[in-house]
């Protein structure tokens, strides 16, 4: 964070300071860094106190004073005198303070002279980061959000990360209702926006494929001047939504109209090596044809910074995958693939065709529900066992109450499958239904928490334990 008084901070973000001991104001305290969690706050930190929908940031004051934070951003309330005497820099108070979080980011986006990149989509986001910033930050400096951060907490925590000197800042935004893309890139003014994909994804507010695409195109009302979008080329819906902006456009995919072309495809299951425009040949230690893709949107990103394909390409080679997204793990004689960070229809179509080039005695593919899919969800989660069928996957096993519907699409199409009623069935019941050389790919909604599914198959295949699920 470039350094901020406490008085700077609160004319950025409409607030009032408040203290019992006014002469304590006299001297600069200059704010560093915030934090939102008390757990992880240090000395120096001006402490945000959040509202949830399951918790209030202001019950952790006093862990916050305990661990060194200056000074708190608080909602206006009675009684908060006593509170500011714990606080050498008193308080803050406001109306809301995620409102005040996301007003003092932008102050700092405007400060700070770092190059903003934007990644957003209905899949590969957070992939598409960490290869944007594997490849800059071999010869630049910067951060990109840690984890998933692509909400309104995260994205300002993001830009509030950046310090002085950096070269750029790797957003990600995220989105499950109209509005969100818009909000947070307001406050973001990226000088590159990415849009990694779109598909039939949370439903229940978007409505549509169409909503989808216009809420991820809406990131673009909010380039900065001479801005970029890297946008997917093989979506006429996402194309569609962009004719209402003006802008320059770099696209990558398939179709003949990208620039970043993926021309070629080679896998052995765990890595693949893809071609670029017919000439640049590019190792990559991930699977899929998705991920491919998605390293071409990175290469277009940094294209923007300067660094040259070819030199993107040296970097991707030694790349390493996020945790729970394709992710491979022993356990005895039977391979897993956790890929349950979270689940639509497309991305576990694209979980499929990677199970299928993978070499085992019997592809297994343990899906849950996919959430947020509205009216459709069941007749997509049907279709999408259907396509699952053609796909050379052996075995289907889907888990809770609309998993169990993708398993019913793939049994019509002449698959064999299996169900289970809810995850802590599944932790009980699936080890036994595997066998000694398969490869077994889990995936699901991020509700389903599908990853407690990973430990009751060690231990099953590596000698004794009880099921994850049922110590949660």
């Amino acid at each position: 964070m470039i350094p901020m008084t406490l008085e700077e901070i609160a004319a950025a973000m409409g607030g009032r300071r408040l203290q019992s001991n006014q002469k304590q104001f006299a001297k600069p305290l200059p704010i560093r860094s915030v934090a939102t969690d008390t757990r992880s706050a240090k000395e120096g930190d001006l402490f945000f106190a959040i509202r949830g929908a399951n918790f209030d940031g202001q019950a952790f004051l006093s862990q916050a004073a305990h661990a060194g934070c200056v000074a708190a951003v608080v909602r206006v309330e009675p009684d908060m005198e006593r509170i500011g005497e714990l606080f050498a820099g008193g308080l803050i108070t406001v109306s809301d303070t995620t409102v005040a979080l996301n007003a003092l980011a932008a102050h700092h986006r405007r400060k700070a002279s770092a190059k903003v990149l934007a990644v957003t989509g209905s899949n590969g986001k957070t992939t598409t980061k960490l290869m944007i910033h594997h490849i800059l930050s071999r010869r630049l400096r910067g951060t990109c959000s840690p984890k998933s951060f692509n909400n309104n907490i995260g994205v300002p925590l993001t830009l509030l990360g950046v310090s002085e000197g950096d070269d750029y800042v790797i957003c990600e935004v995220g989105t499950n209702a109209p509005g969100e893309i818009a909000a947070l890139s307001a406050v973001a003014r990226p000088d590159l926006a990415v849009i990694t994909s779109v598909a039939r994804t949370h439903l229940e507010k978007l409505a549509s494929l169409e909503g989808v695409a216009a809420e991820k195109a809406s990131i673009l009302g909010y380039l900065a001047d001479g801005g970029l979008a890297v946008v997917w080329a093989d979506s006429d819906a996402l194309d569609k939504a962009l004719r209402q902006y003006d802008m320059p456009v770099k696209r990558f995919g398939e179709s003949s109209r990208s620039d970043f072309r993926l021309t070629g495809y080679q896998s052995d299951g765990r890595r693949q090596r893809f071609e670029m425009n017919g000439s640049l040949w590019v190792e990559l230690p991930l699977p899929g044809r998705h991920n491919a893709l998605n390293a071409l949107a990175a290469m277009a990103a940094a294209d923007y910074l300067g660094v040259l394909p070819a030199e993107a390409a040296e970097a991707l080679a030694g790349l390493s995958g996020a945790e729970m997204r394709l992710q491979w793990l022993a356990a005895g004689s039977v391979t897993i693939i956790n890929d349950a960070y979270n689940a639509n229809p497309a991305s576990v179509l694209a979980a499929a065709d990677v199970l299928a080039d993978v070499c085992g005695s019997r592809r297994v593919m343990i899906v849950g529900d996919m959430r947020e899919l509205g009216d459709q969800e069941r007749q997509l989660h049907v279709q999408t066992g259907a396509d699952i069928a053609c796909r050379g996957v052996d075995l289907l096993i889907g888990v809770g109450s609309l998993g169990r519907y993708i398993a019913m699409g793939a049994a019509e199409a002449g698959m064999r499958t299996a169900a289970f009623e809810s995850l802590q069935d599944a932790c009980r019941g699936a080890a036994a239904m595997l066998r000694a050389g398969d490869v077994v790919l889990v995936k699901g909604s991020r509700a389903m928490g599908m990853e407690k599914l990973i430990e009751p198959i060690r231990a099953a295949w590596a000698g004794g334990g009880a099921c994850a699920a049922d110590r949660s």
